[in-house]
């Protein structure tokens, strides 16, 4: 990875060459939020966010942003904070510098009808309703409480109908007068990153930087945060309990927190996270930023618990071990830091670099940042069901707030460890057997396995022996291997870059697999929160042919013959790679999903009947995406939840539709769905089949899973199919998915509609 830092035309440029991404991304930061709105119109900064998508002088209607990148299989969002905003989106590098012209335009001269105006008030205050139940949403505005000066902590920010008002011509005057105030090249920042030369990144972000002029007008200065001296708190929270500590910092320590979180993200033995889960069944930490300014930041680390009152204790005993350190440590973790960041994609390194937590450079000084957070009394905020208080309305959520009184908590010694450090897994006697693994491209490379149920299924008990897996991979991460167990595409998967010692590898192999054949308990409450996230946490529970698989599939990727003979006498104690693979079967249905959300939410999942019509899906796909988009939340706004797109689970192929509404019932949103499916007919045409087909060529999927799927006779997109596919095959694919209604499976939540 190089760097670039320059200023053109007053406005500031970060550049970042990676050779190797697929990928290239832009963002755009504004140093402007909600705190900078004007006291009369709370919600102005988010409703600007929404609309400068909606179009611009260029691209009106047709091609803007949003749309373009939908159609052409990438990312786009943004995002408003405190004091400042951003716009990014991520592409194939063939189309960057299109994507860049429409990212200009919208930023610098946007439409901002009165149409749009109106349109985006209803998605917003659809937004407002869905996160009045959101639990991290009210546990934010609920840490703010104690914050005595400035007042914007405690206002309005999200918008709703009733603080936007009638009055759409006023109401457009504003955000006019906001764009124009803030949207010039002094306040921005601009982040480039991509295969591109830096030359090359340097002439698109020349042309960028040409639509904006500076102004050379000062910032308003920020005001440093006071906090009353009352800063524990409980509020009232259905689902787990939790706590939340923060701190004040100096801004300037921000590459300081970037190296304690490192810290605090540790699995391995002897650290925060595995003395937590012991001691408290504590989950592994987020660690966020709630504010960040020129002079100030607030830091925040949460930890859902059985416990809250026994982690802050530990948490101070933590800090205090931290001191003594060595600076070896502490660049040992700085290093892993550094190698979270290059794990990412360039959009999310760089959404790291802008907003959140990025270990660029050189190991920063911790012992500042601990004196700081010692001398710094800590807010804390404990979450729990049978807490009763009075109520606060913060931020526009009414919280049940009250004093916490937290227990005097005897803490028992705790022996720290922090690496690195000799290997502390125990050895385990080595099986005799050998299981049957592929070995995919075999070289001297690090090697990676790649373990999973057996196919259509996925396993109910995955997320409960994940505790038990992380200090494992935390381990190897330390010996510059690594680990993951999660949910890819719908099933649980156990993902290991093999580490070069063998005794090492065996020892992580016996111990990961010895915890995959116990028996662990199953566990699926309903958490409040967003209706249409637990609809899709349900779609593989309802798709997958068992819960419970006895038989695994493997396969290994790289590495050398005497690796994969260690792996397979490990994986020789599973049952793995039955020759006779399963037979999907599609049983389709409509289920009703409980959920306290006061809105309907529906999740349609229609799966590919012939694997042969990969291709013919995927094309469909980005036909849809960018038109159910508009047709339902720009058109006929329904909520702030529409997307159609391509999505797999558990082996399955299919077109995917999510709906959420506050106004609509569920069988209103299923009816959407299938009108809209009936009506994409007209949009199906070689022309636009054959556009279609060169962001295709450039999807670049997971090698792992790649190489997974074809050991195992699943489908993967291929080129040849891509190139020869025609408007018909698309339209028969098209009249299939709509006819085979028996195949639907139908999630859907029924809300108070």
């Amino acid at each position: 990875m190089h760097s670039r830092c320059l200023q053109l035309n007053g406005l500031n440029v970060t550049l970042c060459h990676q050779p190797d991404a697929t990928q290239a991304a832009a963002l755009v930061k504004v140093a402007a939020g909600s705190h900078d709105e004007p006291e009369r119109w709370p919600g102005l900064a988010h409703l600007l966010e929404h609309l400068l998508f909606t179009g611009s002088q260029r691209w009106p209607h047709n091609g803007r942003l949003m749309s373009w990148v939908q159609a052409n299989g990438g990312q786009v969002n943004a995002t408003t904070h405190a004091r400042e905003s951003a716009w990014f989106f991520e592409v194939t590098p063939d189309n960057f510098s299109e994507g860049l012209l429409r990212l200009q335009d919208m930023l610098s001269a946007p439409s901002l009808t009165r149409e749009a105006i109106s349109q985006e008030i209803a998605v917003i205050d659809a937004e407002y309703r869905l996160l009045q139940r959101h639990a991290a949403a009210r546990a934010e505005a609920a840490m703010f409480t104690p914050v005595t000066s400035p007042a914007q902590f405690k206002r309005f920010h999200v918008g709703n109908r009733m603080s936007f008002g009638d009055n759409v011509t006023d109401l457009q005057a504003a955000l006019r007068a906001f764009h124009q105030r803030f949207f010039h090249s002094d306040n921005l920042t601009l982040w480039l990153q991509g295969p591109q030369s830096l030359e090359q990144l340097t002439a698109l972000a020349k042309a960028f930087a040409a639509a904006f002029q500076p102004r050379n007008s000062a910032r308003r200065p920020d005001a440093p945060v006071m906090l009353s001296p009352n800063r524990a708190l409980a509020l009232q929270q259905e689902g787990p309990s939790a706590l939340w500590q923060s701190w004040i910092l100096p801004a300037q320590l921000r590459d300081s927190v970037t190296l304690l979180r490192e810290f605090f993200l540790d699995d391995a033995p002897g650290g925060l996270l595995e003395t937590l889960y012991a001691r408290t069944r504590a989950s592994q930490p987020d660690v966020k930023w709630l504010y960040q300014s020129d002079a100030d930041m607030w830091v925040a680390v949460k930890f859902v618990t059985e416990d809250p009152a026994a982690v802050p204790p530990l948490i101070a005993s933590f800090l205090e071990a931290l001191r003594h350190t060595t600076p070896v440590q502490r660049q040992h973790y700085w290093q892993l830091a550094q190698q979270r960041l290059a794990a990412q994609s360039p959009l999310q390194q760089l959404q790291a670099r802008a907003l959140g937590f990025a270990a660029v450079g050189d190991c920063p000084d911790l012992d500042a940042l601990l004196n700081e957070m010692h001398a710094a009394t800590a807010t804390t905020l404990m979450c729990a069901a049978e807490v009763k208080g009075e109520t606060h309305r913060v931020q526009g959520y009414d919280l049940s707030l009250t004093a916490w009184q937290k227990p005097v908590m005897n803490c028992p010694p705790v022996r720290w460890t922090f690496y690195p450090q000799p290997n502390l897994l125990p050895l385990r006697a080595e099986p005799t057997g050998q299981a049957v693994l592929p070995h995919i491209t075999p070289d001297e490379t690090q090697g990676t396995l790649v373990l999973r149920p057996e196919l259509y299924t996925t396993w109910a008990a995955g997320a409960a022996c994940e505790p038990e897996l992380r200090p494992v991979f935390a381990v190897l991460r330390h010996f510059s291997g690594s680990g993951e167990w999660r949910e890819v595409q719908g099933v649980w998967q156990l993902t290991l870059r093999l580490p070069s010692d063998k005794t090492l590898l065996s020892a992580a192999l016996g111990q990961l697999v010895q915890c995959l054949m116990q028996t662990h308990s199953v566990s699926t409450p309903v958490i409040p929160g967003i209706a249409i996230r637990e609809l899709l946490r349900q779609l593989p529970l309802r798709l997958a042919t068992s819960l419970n698989p006895q038989c695994w599939r493997a396969v290994l990727l790289g590495g050398n013959a005497e690796q994969h003979r260690l792996v397979s006498r490990q994986l020789s104690v599973l049952t793995v790679n039955s020759p006779t693979c399963p037979e999907y079967r599609c049983v389709g249905g409509e289920t009703c999903i409980p959920h306290p959300s006061d809105d309907s939410a529906v999740l349609l999942f229609i799966p590919l009947g012939d694997p042969q019509q990969l291709a013919a899906l995927r094309a469909l796909a980005l036909i849809c995406e960018p038109r159910f988009y508009q047709r339902y939340r720009v058109e006929q706004p329904i909520g702030y939840v529409v997307s159609c797109r391509y999505h797999r689970s558990t082996d399955s192929d299919g077109l995917l539709f999510a709906l959420q509404s506050p106004d609509c019932p569920a069988s209103t949103l299923i009816q959407y769905c299938e009108d809209f499916l009936r009506d994409i007919a007209i949009y199906i045409a070689q022309q636009a089949i054959d556009l279609l087909k060169t962001p295709l060529l450039q999807v670049k999927e997971d090698a792992r899973e790649v190489a997974l799927r074809q050991a195992n006779g699943l489908p993967n997109l291929e080129a040849e199919r891509i190139a020869a596919l025609t408007e018909g095959e698309v339209k028969q694919l098209q009249q299939q998915l709509l006819t085979d209604r028996h195949r639907w499976q139908i999630l859907y939540a029924k809300g108070k509609n």
